[in-house]
């Protein structure tokens, strides 16, 4: 969970610098114009989706085909999935869709020993604070392996566990100098 987009795209940078070859599924494309304009560093092969609405069945095709040679799937972001749509569109029927999608993924994933990461992007709401959004909340919260928070503190990037089968909730882990720079 990201309540600052920037610690998301970092953290994001981060993973993709530390594994062989990314799937990235970019929904809201920050990730791709950090990535084209060279401020993304990746050592390794990334293969980046820019999914659109009458793209996204032959897309997701292409990913569960590729994601065999993978090392990471990076689905960013559960919130953005909304956006592909018209505003007409019946929102139950978008939040089956996507759950459809990220089971796909996952379960593929799960077949293939290759991690998937769904990023949500937190809300701030005047009245509750921080919170997820409903769909988020729903598929996230509920069918996550490992639930974690990501924020900046000054040049670095502390995650914090808030739920993992074997690591104890409020482990906190920090990535000295994580940050993307211009």
């Amino acid at each position: 969970m990201f309540g600052d987009p920037y610690a998301k795209l970092c953290f994001a940078a981060h993973l993709v610098s530390q594994f062989e070859k990314v799937t990235y599924i970019d929904l809201d494309t920050t990730f791709t114009a950090y990535f084209n304009a060279g401020l993304v560093q990746a050592k390794n092969s990334v293969d980046i989706y820019l999914p659109s609405e009458g793209r996204l069945v032959p897309m997701v095709k292409d990913v569960l085909e590729s994601m065999g040679t993978s090392s990471l799937v990076i689905f960013d972001s559960v919130n953005s999935f909304y956006n592909l749509f018209r505003a007409q569109e019946r929102t139950g029927g978008l939040n089956h869709l996507l759950a459809v999608l990220l089971m796909l993924l996952v379960r593929h994933g799960v077949n293939q020993n290759i991690p998937v990461l769904a990023t949500s992007m937190l809300r701030y709401r005047k009245d509750g604070g921080w919170v997820q959004s409903p769909a988020s909340r729903r598929l996230l919260q509920r069918k996550s392996a490992a639930k974690l928070s990501i924020e900046r503190i000054e040049r670095d990037l502390a995650v914090t566990v808030i739920g993992h089968e074997s690591i104890p909730a409020g482990t906190r882990l920090v990535y000295k100098d994580s940050l993307i720079t211009i």
